[in-house]
């Protein structure tokens, strides 16, 4: 029986590309046909450990994803309001606008967060979403620096919060990304 590269990659529980670097190493016997890489069956030699780290990597992502909803318990799909970073930079953005003028480039970043926020809560590629959150990042960076450059006040309790709460869930989100396993 012929595979994809694909399916042999979840039959090893690795990735497209290291089934290809493998078919490139001599490691694995594949031939193109039609253009397209087929992997004999009886050629892969699947062992136990290898899928049960792939079903562990799967469930891992999976749970990562779960535990960056809140609040948890819900019996629908996901949104990004459910996301503590949504939640918190959202009353942020609010404040910014009603400040008024002066406030607007804090504000421009806080909702460039926001966005890039809704974006990776919405993308299943890994590497999409990461980056997504990266650039949510950066944008409440952004903000906490503009915040600190306008305010009169050394202790502006906007920068406190984007700083210690936004920021640290972003990077929750980051971390859960990052290193969630099985979804390329």
């Amino acid at each position: 029986m012929h595979l994809s590269l694909e399916q042999a990659a979840a039959l090893l529980g690795k990735t497209r590309r290291q089934v290809v670097y493998m078919i490139e190493q001599g490691r694995l016997p594949a031939q193109k046909v039609g253009g397209r890489w087929v992997i004999e069956r009886a050629a892969l030699t699947t062992d136990e450990d290898v899928q049960q780290r792939a079903t562990q990597r799967e469930a891992r992502f999976q749970a990562a994803v779960e535990d960056a909803l809140a609040p948890a318990g819900k019996h629908r799909r996901y949104a990004f309001a459910d996301l503590k970073g949504v939640q918190l930079a959202t009353p942020i953005y609010r404040e910014l606008l009603a400040r008024g003028a002066p406030w607007e480039p804090a504000a421009a970043q806080m909702r460039v967060c926001l966005d890039q926020l809704a974006v990776g809560c919405h993308r299943y590629d890994r590497r999409e979403k990461t980056a997504a959150y990266r650039a949510a990042r950066d944008a409440a960076s952004l903000a906490a620096m503009e915040l600190w450059l306008r305010s009169a006040n050394a202790d502006e309790p906007l920068v406190n919060t984007i700083e210690q709460e936004l920021l640290a869930a972003i990077a929750g989100l980051l971390r859960r990304s990052e290193r969630g396993g099985g979804f390329e």
